[in-house]
């Protein structure tokens, strides 16, 4: 399996988490960190931790001029561009990648996943309305069915380096100027070559806050400004800390909370069916962090038998 992100010195410490929370499930995998702007000493410290735990880990530092002139924000860096170069980075006989951001946290196998037949699909992905809705409010005509986050990515390269995909994206980036920039470019440069995936393999917490579905995750992807290394009332904070405090980045957890209890408690007394939604989510997701944590501690335990 190759696992490949992409981040900068202000998402080190996240990437980290989420390496260490692949790496629990998937102990054998190759990984590939593209390094948009990490500090030596920081790049120091991963290497040095990947070796202690016996991770498969490469650094391919990435060339920024080739990103050069690409639109940019307070938001998001030139980090956000790199998995478009993910196949002309990797070797020809690696034939397909699973791209994942840095503010994700695996939670289960993904073999399944890695897996599947892709056919002549150039990616397979969770769909996003979210996306395409703020791309129709600037004239950016695409579906909410054709339309998929970018986050978790199955890339099938060889269709990528064939049809030279990365720079049908960055062209397109160029002369239209998308909100979501990396991510519609490549859905209108994937177009009719998508595989839709269920959404336990990139669960958006964006969407998760807005529906009253429930899907047991095998991908978190830390999608809202809530984050659980912001606010000690996000979803699934306990089970990114855990990650976090298993890398050279070890964390506190945070004291601010996104709600305070008395307007949250308000809200719950006077009825507001949003209130009560994120409540119920709130109480499945500590459920499943708790079932989590006994899950991997047993697959620890067993590890330590063998």
């Amino acid at each position: 399996m190759q696992i490949v992100s992409a981040a900068d010195e202000r998402f080190a410490a996240h990437f980290a988490t989420m390496l260490h929370s692949a790496w629990t499930h998937h102990p054998t995998a190759q990984f590939h960190l593209l390094n948009c702007g990490i500090e030596p000493a920081t790049l120091d410290a991963l290497s040095a931790y990947a070796i202690r735990q016996g991770i498969r880990f490469n650094v391919i530092t990435i060339d920024i001029a080739l990103l050069r002139g690409l639109p940019t924000s307070q938001t998001w860096s030139v980090a956000i561009y790199a998995r478009l170069l993910i196949p002309d980075l990797l070797p020809c006989s690696i034939e397909r990648a699973l791209y994942l951001d840095a503010d994700c946290i695996v939670v289960g196998d993904l073999t399944a996943l890695w897996q599947m037949d892709m056919g002549q699909a150039a990616i397979a992905a969770v769909g996003d309305t979210y996306g395409a809705h703020l791309e129709r409010e600037i004239g950016i005509e695409i579906a909410d069915d054709d339309y998929v986050n970018s986050g978790v990515l199955l890339m099938n390269l060889v269709v990528w380096r064939r049809d030279r995909l990365g720079a049908a994206a960055i062209a397109f980036i160029r002369q239209y100027h998308p909100c979501l920039v990396d991510q519609t470019a490549i859905n209108v440069a994937c177009a009719g070559r998508i595989a839709r995936l269920a959404q336990e393999w990139n669960l958006l917490a964006h969407a998760l806050l807005r529906s009253e579905q429930w899907r047991e995750p095998r991908i978190i992807h830390c999608t809202t400004d809530i984050k659980p290394w912001l606010y000690r009332d996000a979803l699934f904070a306990s089970i990114y800390l855990y990650h976090r405090n298993k890398t050279p980045f070890p964390s506190d957890p945070p004291r601010a909370l996104h709600r305070s209890r008395p307007r949250h408690l308000l809200n719950l007394l006077v009825g507001r069916p949003k209130y009560w939604r994120r409540l119920i989510l709130a109480w499945r997701c500590h459920a499943f962090a708790t079932a989590y944590f006994s899950r991997i501690a047993g697959g620890s335990a067993r590890c330590l038998q063998g």
